[in-house]
């Protein structure tokens, strides 16, 4: 009988010793879980005081701009622009007050850049220049002269001869000449503005010191220079123009029109769709280019349901000569920091994940068995909602805006365009009476003569914005 419970007694002690092990296994596990939940939501609260250190900096810059700017806007010029970026001071300081931190932060930037921009002008006696900026995006800088400081680019900021322009990686602007002329500058490019009257044919010139830029003119020539080259893009015709600063080498691209390359003493006259490399011992040969592809899905503006399919086909029409294919897509047209960016893609279709909301555009170019890149196709734009709605969720997504025509009489516009029921609309500043379905019609004059362009802003009742923009000529009065 002793032995007996000699035995239950040990087996009593194995399994206590057991319980032990695990019950130590299971605290050091939940511990663990406990910290990395302490750590997970120190470190939201830590970004969420970031945030609101950050808005409540940007709120401050923004009163004290107003107030500098009280005395100087008066009546003038600049006074519907004053008016609402006061607006949106006033709604990023009651979205503080309800600690709404990323929305005040994002209404303050745009309050405070409005009234950057208008401060320039107005001290700068700025009120038209050779260009003007038309969109940003990323960072993208000017600077007035050899010694003047470098300065955040903004839409409406306008450019001197003597102005320098530079964007970073990530960066890129669109920018309009006064002759019409409209140059996309992208990525790690810096060039100098030169009045149109200081060369001897009397062309818009800019001097490209690396990177390139893509010009579409009007009814005047351009030219850009190069350390390597000189390409003299005719009237009506649109150009790639790029210089390799490590290399020292140019290449001038034709895509329409005609444009006349000058590099080591020598003279070549591109047509469309031809490309040529330049250095300062000469021109290459002339190569020719595949035309740009036709898009075919997904069609303009069409909607994908995330909640029901996961992949997306992106096909196009195959273009004669071309040995594969570069694809991009992006949130916005001016296609910087691209979601998708490859060069090698061997048919004309694509399989792509869709991994989240929004509005996006895509585009395609043919590469010839050269290498060498045709233009790209103009832009698509598709949209990717959970159109079960989600409950509870912010509305991020802006709203869709569009000018559907334009009829001109003289310096008088009438502008007719569509948005989502319930955003409100304004064309050059001027508000807009929309539509029950969306539609709206505006009546504008255009005072000063020459290519100008009309800008129509929704905005939707989250706070979301989008712009479309259309380029125009303006008759003198």
């Amino acid at each position: 009988m002793p032995q007996l419970e000699d035995k239950r007694s040990a087996k009593q002690r194995d399994w206590y010793k057991v319980s032990v092990d695990t019950l130590r296994g299971w605290l050091i596990f939940f511990g663990l879980l406990g910290l990395a939940g302490a750590g997970y939501f120190g470190l939201q609260y830590v970004e969420r005081q970031g945030l609101r250190d950050e808005a409540a900096r940007v709120l401050d810059e923004s009163g004290v701009l107003f107030q500098q700017l009280r005395g100087e806007v008066g009546g003038g010029a600049f006074l519907a622009e004053y008016e609402a970026a006061w607006s949106d001071l006033e709604a990023a300081r009651q979205y503080f007050g309800e600690r709404h931190y990323r929305s005040a932060l994002d209404l303050g930037r745009r309050s405070r850049d409005v009234l950057l921009s208008i401060r320039d002008a107005a001290r700068e006696g700025d009120g038209g220049g050779e260009a003007e900026f038309i969109a940003v995006q990323g960072r993208v800088e000017y600077r007035r002269g050899e010694r003047g400081q470098w300065r955040a680019a903004r839409s409406r900021q306008s450019l001197d001869s003597g102005d320098y322009v530079k964007t970073s990686d990530g960066g890129s602007a669109e920018i309009m000449f006064e002759d019409g002329t409209l140059y996309t500058v992208r990525p790690n490019t810096l060039f100098l503005v030169s009045r149109s009257s200081a060369s001897a044919t009397g062309q818009q010139t800019i001097s490209l010191e690396y990177g390139w830029v893509n010009l579409n003119t009007a009814r005047r020539p351009n030219r850009v220079e190069t350390p390597a080259s000189e390409a003299r893009v005719q009237d009506d015709s649109q150009a790639v123009v790029a210089y390799d600063e490590v290399g020292r080498q140019a290449r001038v691209t034709a895509f329409r029109g005609s444009v006349e390359v000058r590099s080591g003493g020598e003279t070549r006259q591109l047509q469309a769709l031809q490309t040529v490399a330049g250095s300062s011992e000469g021109l290459a040969d002339t190569e020719d280019l595949p035309p740009a592809p036709l898009l075919l899905t997904p069609g303009e503006n069409q909607d994908f349901d995330i909640d029901s399919r996961q992949e997306m086909l992106m096909s196009w029409q195959a273009v004669r000569g071309a040995d594969r294919y570069a694809l991009q897509v992006s949130r916005n047209r001016l296609f910087v920091d691209n979601i998708i960016d490859v060069g090698d893609r061997g048919s004309v279709e694509a399989t792509v994940g869709m991994r989240g909301e929004g509005s996006f555009f895509w585009r395609v170019a043919a590469i010839g068995a050269s290498g060498v890149q045709g233009p790209w196709s103009t832009p698509s734009r598709f949209r990717v909602a959970s159109l079960s709605g989600g409950q509870g969720e912010e509305d991020r997504e802006p709203p869709e805006v569009s000018i559907d025509d334009i009829q001109a009489y003289g310096s008088i516009f009438i502008v007719r365009g569509a948005t989502e029921p319930g955003a409100a609309v304004r064309v050059n500043t001027d508000s807009v009476v929309v539509e029950a379905d969306g539609t709206f019609t505006k009546t504008i004059q255009l005072v000063q003569a020459g290519w100008d362009f009309i800008e129509v802003e929704a905005v939707d009742s989250s706070g979301n914005e989008a712009i479309a923009r259309r380029r125009v000529y303006v008759y003198g009065l």
